[in-house]
C-alpha cells in the first residue's frame, strides 16, 4: 500500500533533501514546577537549559526540547483536544536501551511497545502529560496493507505485525551493556513526533497538509491518522479521536500543551503555510492555532534565510 508520506520520503531521499519539517521545543503547563522539573531531570534525564523566559527550559547539552511553565491548577484533563503524547527520539539502540535501564533501575512504570517502524516506551509525568521515548527503526518496516479490508504492517522480511506488540525487555536491555544509565539525555536526542487529540480527522489532515506534512495512514475505524514530513519514518505527526468527536480545547487552568515550534527546510513550504498562519513582520516567523486549539510557530531554517540573503 502506497501513501503520500512514503512517496515523499523516497523523493526527498532521491533528491538528497532533508525532511520538510522538524520539531522545535514545546511548552507544557504544570501544576507544581519544582516537582515537574525534578521528574523530567531525575527520571527522564533531561538537562536544564539556559534559555531566558517564563518557565524552565529542558533538553540536551545543545538544544531545548521542552519548556515547563507554571500556572496550571489541575492535572491534564481527559476528554479534550490537545496533546496525547510527545515523543522524544533517541539516536541509537544503545541510548534507547539506556533509557529503559534507567527507568527499571528507578522503579518507574512504563509501557514498552514495538511499533515496527519504531520502538517505544510510554510513561506519564506527574501532571499526566504523555511522554514517549522512541527509537526509530524504519529499516525494519516493509509495507502497509489493507488486504481484505484489514490493516496490517509487514516487516522487511514480509512477516505481518500489528504494530502494537510488546517489546522483549531482555533483548532491549542487552543494548545497554557498557553504558551508564545515570548519564543525562544524549546530545542528539530530538523531539521526534507529536500526537494530538483533535475534533475531527479529515479537517485536521487537510489543515496540516498546508504546513507541508504528507498524509500517511488514515484509519477512521480506529479513530487515528498520521502524517510524515519526508523521512522514511512516516509518523512525524499523529492525531486521534480517542477523546471524543468534536472535542473542545482543554480548560485553560488544566495542565496542557501550550505551544510548539516547527521549522521548515524549504522556502516554498514556508510560503505556502501563510494560508493558515500569520507572519510577524518583525521576526518573519509564522504563528497560529492548530485544529486542537494549540498555539504554534513556524520558522524558516537559518540556512534558508542565508540563501535568500545571498540571492
Amino acid at each position: 500500500m502506497e501513501t503520500a508520506a512514503l512517496a515523499l520520503a523516497r523523493q526527498r531521499a532521491a533528491d538528497n533533501l532533508p525532511e520538510r519539517l522538524t520539531w522545535g521545543p514545546l511548552t507544557l503547563s504544570v501544576t507544581n514546577l519544582d516537582r515537574a522539573v525534578a521528574f523530567w531531570t531525575e527520571v527522564t534525564g533531561f538537562l536544564r537549559r539556559p534559555d531566558e523566559g517564563p518557565g524552565v527550559a529542558l533538553g540536551t547539552p545543545d538544544r531545548t526540547l521542552v519548556v515547563l511553565a507554571p500556572g496550571a491548577t489541575s492535572p491534564v484533563t481527559k476528554g479534550y483536544a490537545g496533546m496525547y503524547h510527545v515523543a522524544f527520539g533517541m539516536p541509537s539502540q544503545a541510548e534507547f536501551s539506556r533509557r529503559m535501564q534507567r527507568f527499571i533501575g528507578l522503579g518507574v512504570h512504563f509501557s514498552p511497545v514495538d511499533h515496527l517502524m519504531s520502538k517505544a516506551m510510554y510513561l506519564d509525568d506527574p501532571d499526566g502529560h504523555g511522554i514517549e521515548i522512541a527509537y526509530e527503526t524504519p529499516e525494519r518496516f516493509g509495507r502497509f496493507s489493507f488486504d481484505g479490508g484489514r490493516f496490517a504492517m509487514f516487516d522487511a522480511q514480509g512477516r505481518p505485525h500489528s504494530g502494537r506488540e510488546r517489546l522483549d525487555l531482555r533483548a532491549e536491555l542487552a543494548g545497554a551493556d557498557g553504558t551508564d544509565p545515570a548519564l543525562p539525555l544524549h546530545r542528539d536526542a530530538t523531539v521526534a513526533h507529536l500526537h494530538l487529540h483533535v475534533p475531527a480527522l479529515d479537517p485536521s489532515l487537510s489543515w496540516f497538509e498546508t504546513l507541508g506534512f504528507a498524509r500517511n495512514l488514515n484509519l477512521p475505524d480506529f479513530g487515528m491518522a498520521d502524517m510524515g514530513a519526508g523521512a522514511p519514518y512516516t509518523h512525524r505527526l499523529a492525531m486521534n479521536l480517542w477523546a471524543g468527536s468534536g472535542v473542545r480545547p482543554a480548560p485553560r487552568n488544566s495542565a496542557r500543551l501550550l505551544s510548539y515550534r516547527l521549522e521548515a527546510a524549504d522556502a516554498d513550504i514556508f510560503a505556502s503555510a501563510k494560508v493558515q498562519l500569520a507572519q510577524d513582520p518583525a521576526t518573519g516567523v509564522l504563528s497560529g492555532t492548530d485544529p486542537a486549539g494549540v498555539n504554534l510557530t513556524l520558522a524558516l531554517r537559518a540556512t534558508e534565510h542565508e540563501k535568500d540573503d545571498a540571492a
